[in-house]
């Protein structure tokens, strides 16, 4: 595959993960290709299951949807790295923390090489190997392997969460539109983010603000389960939903 069209897909899966749906000329008009090559693009996806077709174009399989980490990665780059400097303040030597498999979350981990003696629960790969070269304690959760996501799910990370307190632990979110808290377009690791939320002195919400825009079906908590939230901006009526339960919000 060129450069060119595994861009091009990358960014047909960003916009639909945003808008939900788009029409083939939609999307052609944006990406500056016939809506041939287009069609020929959305095949393709949905073959990998990112989503299905519908008359004249393309809408997101909500509910098994999981963007992979690369393409995670590249979307907001610059605003996640601003995040993760700014939730990284909050963490002081000898912590105990949790990190999920996020892609903001995967800045914060390769920051930890400036922290002595921290232990770090986490059911991403990519966070185990942001801190190989640590000299932290690392426990990656066990279970079932989630290929995509890169990640580790089930009974038995639930399990093994269960049995920690935590000092602080780090969450995001796929999209909070219409609801009173963060969701997910996966339901794979909503029992353990549920679990550790139960388990942690400080829990803390990453998002960049274009998460308050999006729908995303799993809701796994309440903006009130969180007693920081670490944004790029706001605005006001995102303000006012989160600020009367959300103790510090942070904006960067």
């Amino acid at each position: 595959m060129s450069r060119n069209k595994e861009e091009r897909r990358n960014e047909i899966q960003k916009i639909l993960l945003r808008r939900d749906q788009a029409s083939v000329d939609e999307l052609a008009g944006s990406l500056g290709v016939t809506p041939e090559t287009i069609r020929s693009d959305l095949n393709y996806l949905e073959q990998k299951g990112f989503l299905y077709r519908n008359h004249g174009g393309a809408k997101i399989r909500q509910g098994s949807l999981d963007m992979p980490m690369d393409i995670r990665m590249q979307e907001n780059a610059d605003i996640k790295r601003s995040l993760s400097e700014a939730a990284f303040d909050l963490v002081q030597d000898d912590m105990v923390l949790y990190i999920g498999a996020s892609s903001t979350a995967l800045h914060l981990a390769k920051m930890m090489v400036l922290r002595k003696n921290i232990s770090v629960f986490t059911n991403s790969l990519d966070v185990l190997a942001a801190m190989a070269e640590s000299r932290h304690k690392v426990v990656l959760l066990g279970g079932e392997y989630n290929r995509i996501g890169r990640r580790t799910f089930g009974a038995a990370a639930q399990k093994q969460v269960s049995e920690v307190l935590f000092d602080l632990s780090f969450f995001s979110m796929d999209g909070c539109l219409d609801a009173d808290g963060p969701a997910t377009q996966n339901t794979d690791e909503m029992p353990i983010d549920q679990t550790v939320l139960t388990r942690s002195r400080m829990n803390v919400l990453l998002s960049d603000h274009t998460k308050f825009d999006i729908v995303a079906h799993y809701q796994y908590a309440k903006f009130s389960d969180f007693q920081i939230l670490v944004c790029d901006k706001l605005k006001k009526r995102d303000y006012d939903r989160v600020s009367p339960v959300i103790r510090t919000i942070r904006e960067v």
